[in-house]
Parts: C-alpha cells; structure tokens; sequence
C-alpha cells in the first residue's frame, strides 16, 4: 500500500479505490458525493457507497451506465441519468438515497423532441424539490421526488434552454432567435420564475460559475469572452470584473453540445469574493505557472492574488474569510491542500500528499476533488480505457 512508503510531514492515504475495466477509448463516469462515514461513487451502471478505509458498504445496480450526475444532493439524495431504453445514450432517470443505498424512483426520462430522438449530451442539475435538465435539442425540469415533469414556466416562442446549474438555487441560461438571451432563477418548490436577468446585446450566458452568489461568464456567438457578471439576491446586476488584459483558465471541460453551463470547476466563491484562476505561464524555467485572483463582488475590482513559483494552483472551496486551493503536483513533486488567508500571499500548506501517489494524482486530471473535515478526496470522472493500473478514487487525511 502507498501509506507503508510514508514520509515524515506527509498525509496518509486512508484508501486507493483502483479504476475498473473500461473500453479501449475510456469511459465517461460522472457522479461522486462525500458523505458522513462514506463517500458514493457511480461506476457505470453501479453506484457503490465506500466507507473510510474504502471498504464497500452498499452497491446499487442499474440497467445502463450513468452518463449525468449532479454535483448538489438534495437531503441526501440525487437524482441521476442513465442509458435506456434502446440506443437512448441518457434516456432514464432514478433517485438515489445516498446514506441508505436505494433506489428510490425509476423511470424514463421525459421525452426528447430532438433530432436524433434520444438525450444526447444530457446535462443535469439539482437544487431543493427541482432538477433541470437539458440535452441537445431539449430540456425539462423535473421533481426530485417521483420523477415527472414539474410544472416549470416555459420560455417564450423562439427560445431554448442552454443548461441549468444548481446547489444553493437552481438556475436556467437560455437564447433566443431574435439574438436576445438572459438567466433565469427557478423556485425549487413550485418551478416558477423568481427573476429574469436579460444579457446585453449579442452575448448569452456560457458559464455559471456559482448559483449562490449568482456569477456567470459571458460569450458571443464566436465563443469570445463577454466578461464575468455577479447578480444580486434579486437578479439585478451587481457588479462587473474588471478582468483587466489577464486571461483566466477554470476547469469547465469539453461541453461539445453546450448543455452544461454548470460544470466548471477550479473556481470558488463566497459571499462576497469570488476566487479565480489565471491562465498558465512560464516561471523561469521552474515549470509552469498560474496565480488565484480574488474579486470584490460588490465592485468587481481585485483585492489580492496568490502564486507559488512552478505550480498551478486551483480553487476548492471557501474556508471562513479565507480559500481552499489544491497545488497540483508536478514531475518530481506530489500535490497540496493549501489555504490562503484573507489578504492573499503565498498560501499555506494544509496537507502535503505523498510522493508515492503521484503518479497516480497525475493520472487523475479530470477528476472531482472534495477537502472536507480535514480529508481530501481525489475521484476519477472518466476511465482512460488503456489497460493501465489507473486509480479512481484516493482520499487522504493527515
């Protein structure tokens, strides 16, 4: 085991779950939720709960693989997508109680009036009683607690959604054929629209970085930045970045059909800051390097930044006054927990992951990372397929 080769000063790995067998060009596996006591992974067509020291504790098995998953439970359940029926590549939906390991409600998903008939490139999620979806050609709204389509305030004439995000509210970016486009914020009890914020001109929303407090980035039809806007508690605009000549790099991954405006990560915000992540740079010869910058959302001006010479840096979460960040590793060095403090500076080191693991950190670049109660969950989002010893989830505390 990893632990037996321990260095002084570095955390111990409380399990290494090992990645399964997978086709030869990889396999997408969204889907990973920490709980008190266990953490639940979906695997294909199994969603397996894990306890401290990576011992199964509960198996769930469905009739396809899980292609959605959202990131927010909802009293500790999640509803997730799966294939079925026929060809349908997303076609089910199911409730899934993460502390008791049952499979609550089963059905298909609501139908798909798209071109090809079925729900590709589906995109989920979740927040109180509600779960947005959307897929290429088509979108719905449905209730956590059966299944069935909610009764959602449908868009004008001439417009569709473009994705949904959700955790502390749900949110749902949509366009328009006369080129207007705008926000919306859903009641999670009844789907009724709480507010409306229009988009200027010639933009729409292409990101939503965070649902609570609202902050979403802009683009054109050609994909160029519009800047990044936060919203007041009312859907009002409440403040701009000034992003300067700086160019920014968060996680948000491939979206190939553009129904997944809520699945960027390396950013993070708090009630009033919003932490984000510089685009790479040399550093004299040190190996690459990027900086976290930190946004006033009341004024959209930039209080403080954060480097270490020859890592990348990412934000996790928010902490207090202060940020979560992981360093990721590099050829000779494993990755961190670090923390910055309220004014910025060189951040400091929380927990210094082992060495003997790096090999295996670096193989998990997509991935969901998760710091919590002192442990740092690391959790594979896609099979490599290539027949190599691959690890999907590794946690560690100190």
């Amino acid at each position: 085991m990893p632990g037996d080769a321990r260095r002084p000063g570095e955390a111990e790995v409380l399990f290494r779950e090992p990645a399964p067998g997978a086709p030869g060009n990889g396999a997408d596996i969204p889907g990973f939720w920490v709980r008190d006591g266990h953490v639940v992974k979906a695997v294909r067509d199994k969603v397996i709960a894990y306890g401290d020291h990576g011992e199964r504790k509960w198996t769930v098995t469905l009739r396809g693989a899980v292609c959605a998953a959202p990131e927010s439970p909802t009293g500790g359940k999640v509803v997730i997508a799966y294939g079925g029926p026929g060809k349908d590549e997303c076609g089910r939906l199911a409730l899934i109680d993460l502390d008791h390991g049952a499979k609550l409600w089963d059905r298909r998903a609501p139908a798909a009036r798209a071109p090809r008939g079925d729900h590709l490139g589906m995109g989920l999620a979740q927040s109180g009683d509600l779960a947005g979806l959307s897929w290429y050609g088509g979108s719905a709204v449905v209730a956590v607690g059966d299944g069935r389509r909610a009764p959602a305030r449908a868009l004008p004439r001439g417009c569709r959604v473009d994705g949904f995000a959700g955790g502390r509210s749900l949110l749902r970016a949509y366009s328009c054929d006369d080129d207007t486009a705008g926000l919306q914020r859903l009641d999670t009890a009844s789907g009724q629209v709480s507010w409306t914020y229009r988009v200027r001109e010639g933009y729409k929303v292409s990101n939503i970085y965070s649902t609570g407090p609202v902050v979403v980035s802009l683009a054109d039809e050609h994909h160029k930045s519009g800047g990044i806007v936060a919203l007041s508690d009312r859907g009002t605009r409440r403040s701009t970045l000034d992003l300067g000549e700086r160019s920014y790099q968060p996680e948000c991954g491939q979206d190939l059909f553009g129904t997944r405006t809520g699945g960027c990560r390396g950013v993070a915000a708090s009630s009033d800051t919003f932490y984000l992540p510089t685009e790479l740079s040399p550093d004299g010869g040190q190996g690459p390097t990027n900086e976290i910058h930190a946004f006033d959302l009341r004024t959209g001006q930039r209080k403080w930044t954060s480097r270490v010479p020859g890592r990348v840096l990412l934000p996790l979460s928010v902490r207090g006054e202060g940020l979560i960040a992981y360093e990721q590793p590099t050829e000779k060095a494993a990755g961190s927990v670090v923390g910055v403090g309220v004014n910025g500076g060189r951040p400091k080191t929380l927990l210094r992951l082992p060495k003997a693991t790096r090999a295996a950190e670096v193989g998990l670049a997509s991935a969901s990372r998760i710091y919590r109660k002192g442990t740092f969950y690391i959790a594979s989002d896609r099979l490599a397929g290539s027949g190599a010893d691959e690890a999907m989830i590794m946690a560690f505390r100190p």
